[in-house]
C-alpha cells in the first residue's frame, strides 16, 4: 500500500472512524462488494495516474459489446467513451454559456429600449 494511503487510513483510525487498519480495509472491501461489481477497468491517464472504473454486470456486458465492435480493449474503449462524453459536456457547457450571454444581452436590450 502506498504511503499516502497508509497515512490516510491511520488518520481515520486516530479519529476513531476505524478501530484498526484491517477494520478500515474490511469496511472498504465490503462497500465495494455491495456495489455488485462485475469488472474493474483501470484507466491509465498518465505514467503513474491510474483510476479504477467499477462496472456492474450490465455495464461490463455493454462495454464488451462496444469493445468488440470497435476492436479495442475494454480499457481503451472506456477511455474513448469517457473522452467523447467529456467532449460533449464541454461543448454543452460552452453552448450554455453562449445562451446565457445571449439572454443577458437580450434582457439589457429590452431594459434599455
Amino acid at each position: 500500500m502506498d504511503d499516502d494511503l497508509v497515512l490516510w487510513l491511520d488518520r481515520l483510525c486516530d479519529e476513531k472512524i476505524f478501530s484498526s487498519r484491517s477494520h478500515g480495509i474490511e469496511f472498504c472491501v465490503k462497500q465495494i462488494k455491495k456495489m455488485n461489481i462485475e469488472k474493474v477497468v483501470l484507466l491509465h491517464w498518465g505514467k503513474e495516474d491510474v483510476e479504477p472504473v467499477f462496472l456492474s454486470k450490465k455495464n461490463a456486458q455493454i462495454l464488451a459489446r462496444i469493445s468488440g465492435e470497435l476492436n479495442l480493449s475494454p480499457e481503451d474503449t472506456l477511455g474513448v467513451l469517457l473522452y467523447k462524453e467529456l467532449e460533449n459536456v464541454s461543448k454543452n457547457a460552452r453552448e450554455s454559456e453562449k445562451e446565457k450571454g445571449n439572454k443577458e444581452e437580450n434582457l439589457r436590450r429590452v431594459f434599455f429600449e
